[in-house]
């Protein structure tokens, strides 16, 4: 049809800018609880969601363990932003909008 599938970009990429800021902010735990914890709760039906660690895998194809080290340079971190909305065929900047 030839649209593009801007707003799962958007999505993608603001989720990316976040991990990097929250993993930043030395005033919470944020981050860790979210990567490594681990709810109690009885799965449903189907198939199963992809969790947020999954997702930010998928999304820059790196590693968890990588993530969690890239993450604290934020030059670092924007340069992989920048390549998965490259590959995702939208610009950052208008993510930022």
């Amino acid at each position: 049809m030839g649209t593009e599938r801007t707003l799962l970009s958007l999505v993608k990429d603001r989720r990316l800018k976040y991990i990097g800021h929250a993993e930043r902010n030395a005033k919470t735990d944020l981050m860790k609880t979210i990567f490594k914890g681990k709810t109690e709760a009885k799965r449903g039906r189907g198939r199963p969601s992809l969790s947020y660690v999954d997702q930010v895998s998928k999304a820059t194809g790196l590693k968890l363990q990588s993530i969690s080290q890239k993450r604290q340079d934020r030059v670092i971190w924007r340069g992989i932003v920048k390549s998965s909305c490259a590959a995702a065929n939208i610009n950052p900047d208008d993510a930022a909008r």
